[in-house]
């Protein structure tokens, strides 16, 4: 079972992975990171709403970016636009909607991407006020693409190695009872999303299917999907390398209070 279910999983997300990987490619060539910058340098909400959007199909890396976020500030870039751009690269990939689709289903993966772009959008804009500083650091990141695109694909195969051995060795009988109700399974998504961690969202897609499988309730399934990519505490402690940690706790947890309110409104609507 564990083998078949490892296939299963597999033969969902890899081929998007891949096909994702070379578009990415083709755009991160055509789009330099100097033309990306011109759309940060002022605060608007029209801007705010382009930035979530494009954050959240850029082909970067905040691994890559985070480091180098106090050189993008000094070259005009506005640092609450600077931080809304990276936690949509966080909490969405140019892959997830063709891979969400193909494992839950259109109208699943439709109210999942508008639920994230949603929640970005008002915690931007609720604490884009507060005065934030970006700190300077180095890049420690070579800019080669195909090596980051190297790591997201190992990241991606570990988390469908541990979704498929949740999937077969979890016992379903006790994991439906705690994780079969709406309010357990909201509860056991936003805990174990808390702390669960792979360096891409994309790694949280098969153990979301694991969950599934297992008899989560499906609103434990939406809210893994769309709470944890930003409430996340290893998360918050990497944007806290680049922005006070005090700045970027405050607009995670308003994005996990607003992305709440919309698994509840998923729950109901579905």
């Amino acid at each position: 079972m564990f083998v078949q279910t490892l296939i299963d999983y597999a033969g969902a997300i890899l081929p998007w992975l891949v096909l994702g990987s070379f578009i990415a490619y083709a755009v991160e060539r055509r789009f330099s990171e100097e033309g990306i910058r011109k759309y940060l340098g002022v605060m608007t909400f029209k801007k705010l709403l382009f930035v979530q959007a494009l954050g959240m199909v850029s082909p970067l890396s905040i691994m890559s970016q985070l480091p180098v976020a106090g050189s993008l500030v000094r070259l005009g870039a506005h640092p609450a636009l600077l931080l809304s751009f990276f936690i949509a690269e966080r909490a969405y990939d140019f892959q997830s909607f063709p891979i969400i689709t193909g494992l839950f289903g259109l109208q699943f993966a439709v109210i999942n991407a508008l639920a994230i772009f949603i929640s970005l959008s008002i915690a931007a804009f609720a604490t884009h006020h507060v005065p934030i500083t970006v700190k300077k650091r180095s890049s420690s990141d070579g800019g080669n693409f195909w090596i980051r695109q190297g790591r997201i694909a190992g990241i991606v195969l570990f988390g469908i190695i541990l979704g498929a051995a949740l999937r077969t060795f979890t016992p379903e009988d006790a994991f439906r009872e705690i994780a079969g109700t709406p309010l357990g399974g909201t509860a056991t998504a936003v805990l174990v999303g808390f702390v669960l961690y792979f360096g891409t969202i994309l790694g949280n897609y098969p153990v979301a299917k694991a969950f599934a499988d297992l008899g989560m309730h499906q609103a434990g399934v939406f809210a893994f999907m769309t709470v944890s990519p930003v409430f996340n505490l290893v998360v918050m402690f990497l944007f806290a390398s680049a922005v006070p940690f005090r700045y970027s706790a405050k607009q995670f947890t308003f994005y996990a209070f607003v992305a709440l309110i919309f698994t509840a409104l998923f729950f109901l609507l579905v």
